[in-house]
């Protein structure tokens, strides 16, 4: 009779780091995920949109907004075992929780974020597959991300997703971008966005 080896999947800290110090990756939930090479209205859409989340944060005291931030889930980076170490376009965390993690952690200047963000925004690149960018979405609900922008630039639209809402949010070119639970006054018209 044969025993059964259980394979552990992710892999430590350490590992990857020094990985993807050669070449950038994602885990997603255990599963190495190589990163869609960025094309100019990618890059052009994610600095618009960090542009306005950060004008709206930078001199309030809850939120923290960042672009290309790797962040894990707390718990894994603890432990050094990594099963999720993602890197939306752009996060949004917690400006206390923030602070805190970075006050608490001596060697923060050289991990990821340990921290889940409240809000994660990805800009799809034309090598994105909707298959890969369906699963990502499902991971980030399942690690407590509450609110989810996929901005599409090929068909100028935006899929809203909320954790504990069943019904995703389709927005098209003539609506606006908000986030009236977490960012009060924050609005982005999609006409004017897209056609950057």
């Amino acid at each position: 009779m044969s025993e059964q080896v259980a394979v552990q999947r992710g892999m430590a800290l350490n590992e990857y780091l020094d990985r993807s110090a050669l070449r950038a990756f994602e885990l997603l939930d255990g599963d190495v995920c190589e990163m869609s090479p960025s094309v100019s209205k990618h890059s052009l859409l994610i600095r618009a949109l960090f542009r306005a989340l950060d004008a709206l944060t930078a001199y309030g005291e809850q939120w923290e907004a960042f672009s290309e931030v790797t962040f894990v889930p707390p718990e894994q980076s603890a432990a050094n075992w990594l099963r999720d170490a993602l890197v939306p376009d752009i996060a949004l965390f917690e400006k206390a929780q923030f602070a805190a993690w970075r006050a608490q952690t001596p060697d923060a200047d050289s991990r990821p974020v340990a921290l889940v963000p409240a809000l994660v925004a990805e800009v799809l690149s034309p090598h994105d597959r909707h298959s890969d960018v369906a699963r990502k979405v499902q991971r980030y609900l399942a690690l407590g991300v509450r609110l989810i922008w996929i901005v599409d630039p090929q068909v100028s639209q935006v899929t809203v997703y909320r954790r504990g809402s069943n019904q995703a949010t389709l927005l098209s070119y003539d609506d606006a971008l908000t986030a009236d639970d977490l960012l009060p006054g924050f609005c982005l018209p999609l006409a004017q966005f897209f056609a950057l």
